[in-house]
């Protein structure tokens, strides 16, 4: 089975961060693009009161590590983005019981 990866920056304002990934989307858009390159399934970003929450599903915990380890572009949408604060990386894994599903 596959791993969901969930990633929480701490961020004063989190719309901020996505109103700078929309007016620069060729940014995250070639992030996105590389992590596809190497097996991510899907993603997904949320914005809290004080947090951006991204939600990733990846193949492996490995896959992920490549991504988010070398990345291109990745300082600059976090340092655009107004994301300097260290995240917390949660890998989980997926299981298949009765009832679930992810579209």
């Amino acid at each position: 089975m596959s791993v969901v990866v969930i990633v929480r920056f701490p961020s004063d304002d989190p719309s901020k961060a996505v109103e700078w990934a929309r007016a620069h989307a060729d940014v995250p858009e070639e992030i996105t693009a590389h992590a596809k390159t190497l097996g991510q399934i899907g993603h997904r970003i949320l914005i809290g009161e004080k947090e951006l929450v991204v939600i990733d599903e990846w193949p492996n915990e490995e896959s992920f590590n490549t991504f988010f380890s070398g990345a291109p572009r990745m300082g600059e949408f976090l340092s655009g983005a107004g994301l300097s604060s260290a995240p917390v990386v949660s890998v989980l894994q997926a299981v298949d019981a009765p009832g679930t599903f992810w579209t």
